[in-house]
């Protein structure tokens, strides 16, 4: 969900990011108006702010979750191989390491 209380993201089993108008549910397109939603929430594994996310060679698959955290400073990932990661937020440097959490 956004802070504007007009627009929501969902993921697609395709592995695509959209974004759509509530009450609606018209599909917004135009990634300049995207661009400057400021989302409230944030457990998509898509999207420009977590390209980072992804671990060189990853499969569409391999990572399965993520969660913002409530500041918006850190994103937290789940994966096939069973490790939890903390990264930076936004994550829009490809390849990033993140931090693994035992």
């Amino acid at each position: 969900t956004s802070f504007f209380p007009s627009y929501f993201q969902v993921s697609t089993g395709a592995y695509k990011r959209q974004v759509h108008e509530v009450p609606l549910g018209k599909q917004i397109t135009d990634p300049a108006l995207i661009e400057k939603i400021t989302w409230a929430t944030w457990t998509s594994i898509l999207g420009d702010e977590v390209i980072g996310i992804w671990p060189r060679n990853a499969d569409k698959a391999d990572v399965n979750c993520a969660c913002v955290t409530h500041a918006g400073l850190n994103i937290v990932t789940g994966d096939d191989f069973g490790l939890v990661k903390l990264f930076d937020f936004p994550c829009t440097e490809k390849f990033v390491s993140g931090y693994f959490i035992l």
